[in-house]
């Protein structure tokens, strides 16, 4: 084998490893909804650390997203729109709420 080919070889080695990665790490992120009174998706199943973003679209209304439950991550106040993100780095299941309006729930699985 020439050198020349040896170093596409080891070029194409490289990249079958790298790309993988990068598109897995990207794909990975998930966002979550504040909008109508109601977080879209209500329910999510995620890898361990994973970004989720909470993001708020309801201008007019303030949510907030309260952790609740044995599995808790930090609780981000009232806000009407914007965004705050949680990387998830531990397995288990974590249950949020908006304190200001009932019913208004949602859940996150890490695995």
């Amino acid at each position: 084998m020439s050198r020349r080919e040896q170093m596409l070889l080891i070029s194409l080695v490289l990249l079958a490893i790298v790309v993988p990665t990068a598109a897995v790490a990207g794909a990975a992120d998930r966002t979550v909804k504040l909008q109508n009174i109601a977080f879209s998706s209500k329910s999510i199943s995620i890898p361990k650390g994973t970004l989720v973003t909470f993001r708020w679209l309801d201008e007019a209304t303030d949510h907030n997203v309260s952790s609740v439950g044995a599995k808790r991550f930090k609780s981000i106040g009232a806000r009407s729109s914007g965004s705050r993100s949680v990387r998830f780095l531990k397995a288990g299941t974590y249950r949020y709420v908006c304190t200001l309006h009932p019913g208004m729930s949602g859940r996150i699985t890490v695995r």
